[in-house]
């Protein structure tokens, strides 16, 4: 969704109400492609500060499903989006600042309402992604989802450090 704001930078101190909508239906992150499957519906609200900032705003959760981070069974996770930026305009158009650069949900006189929602559930985005607090993970032996089923092998995973340990205990069971 984009919104011109052309016409909201011509009134001063004045505010619009626009009913949100979100194009978004998937994105990926970190190498995992997500998919959004809903986005509570919600205002964006545009609001001019004196003649030369704007100030946008909008609140929002995005249902978002993915990979588990350990046995890669998709999971249904909610991610809130909550937009609170001001920007300066002249003429009508974003003044990108230098020090910023460019804002990347600015398209010349369009707010990319869009970019906005990602940009938000990216930094809200949480740090790992589980189908259980207590997820067992996938076997690195055979690959089996141990949350399903145990397989019965041996995943002892052994510090390459101790190799030349292993070697000397190894060479004393010959001897037996």
């Amino acid at each position: 969704m984009k919104i011109s704001i052309k016409d909201i930078t011509s009134l001063p101190d004045q505010s619009k109400k626009f009913k949100g909508d979100c194009e978004i239906t998937e994105f990926s992150y970190l190498g995992s492609n997500f998919s959004i499957n809903h986005i509570e519906p919600f205002d964006v609200v545009l609001s001019m500060i004196g003649t030369g900032k704007l100030h946008i705003t909008l609140n929002t959760t995005a249902t978002v499903v993915g990979p588990c981070d350990r046995c890669l069974t998709d999971v249904s996770f909610q991610v809130p989006a909550s937009v609170d930026e001001t920007v300066q305009v002249s003429e009508g158009q974003v003044v990108t600042d230098d020090d910023i650069g460019p804002y990347p949900f600015v398209d010349g006189e369009d707010i990319d309402v869009d970019e906005l929602i990602l940009n938000e559930i990216l930094v809200n985005f949480p740090a790992k992604i589980l189908c259980q607090d207590d997820c067992k993970g996938i076997c690195p032996v055979c690959g089996k989802n141990r949350n399903i089923e145990a397989c019965g092998c041996d995943d002892t995973v052994l510090d390459p450090r101790m190799a030349q340990f292993l070697d000397v205990f190894n060479s004393f069971k010959e001897v037996k």
